[in-house]
């Protein structure tokens, strides 16, 4: 029964990796996923990468004490990619807070299906709309292919590299706000343009309720602003969360 617990050995050290990214992988690790459906395909991928991988994993331990290293690494491994895909997606949030606090709907809040809290109402709306373009472009098939894959750069049982990990963690914020304040530029300007404008009308004539008239304004042009610009900042995001998920797939 040895090539038994050698096969239990691997697999453990596969299932920690696996599971980790996909418990925060977009699609896979939302709220609304049943939790036996994330179980199902880590233990599925881990079936099938199992024997391909077993030459390269470290000898099983002699003990408990001994196998704890080698699960801990391999759960951090997965954490790091798992948690760089969720900041990808925090932009969306950013994004989402920039456009209702620049139309006047900050204050407007909803519950938001996929952080289950309360969020900004274009908060809410941008993080939906991001898992239905993560699904329809095959992103979430992507993140499982990465997650395989990260086995040629950081073989089971092999400490990570807190350097490099830290630097793509880095990258990984810097580029999630960039991207937020990309998706919102156009509601952005057209805020700016419009307080500008209404502080000329307020100075000219002064006997003028301003904000009276200016609210609905706001909200209206803001929506108008945000739909004509949200296709494009969509599909620059989509771009950049791919392009993170190829990380690890061979070129």
């Amino acid at each position: 029964m040895d090539w038994l617990n050698d096969y239990a050995w691997i697999g453990a050290l596969l299932f920690v990796r696996i599971g980790t990214v996909l418990m925060l992988a977009p699609g896979w690790g939302e709220t609304a996923t049943p939790p036996t459906i994330r179980l199902a395909a880590a233990l599925l991928a881990t079936v099938a990468l199992a024997p391909a991988l077993a030459a390269s994993a470290p000898p099983p331990p002699a003990g408990v004490g001994e196998a704890i290293p080698a699960i801990l690494s391999e759960f951090l491994i997965g954490l790091t990619l798992g948690v760089a895909s969720r900041i990808m997606m925090s932009s969306l949030q950013v994004a989402g807070a920039v456009v209702g606090l620049s139309s006047g709907l900050g204050f407007a809040q909803q519950l938001d299906p996929v952080a289950n809290q309360q969020g900004a109402i274009f908060a809410t709306f941008f993080g939906l709309m991001g898992v239905v373009l993560v699904m329809a472009a095959g992103l979430h098939r992507m993140m499982l292919e990465a997650a395989a894959e990260s086995y040629r750069l950081f073989p089971p049982g092999s400490p990570p590299m807190f350097p490099d990990a830290f630097n793509w963690l880095l990258d990984a914020v810097s580029n999630a706000f960039r991207l937020g304040i990309q998706i919102a530029a156009p509601v952005l300007v057209f805020s700016l343009i419009l307080n500008i404008a209404l502080g000329f009308v307020s100075r000219l004539i002064p006997a003028l309720q301003v904000f009276m008239i200016a609210q609905p304004l706001a909200v209206w042009l803001g929506i108008a602003v945000t739909m004509s610009g949200f296709g494009a900042g969509m599909i620059v995001w989509i771009n950049e969360m791919e392009r993170q998920a190829s990380y690890f797939l061979p070129r």
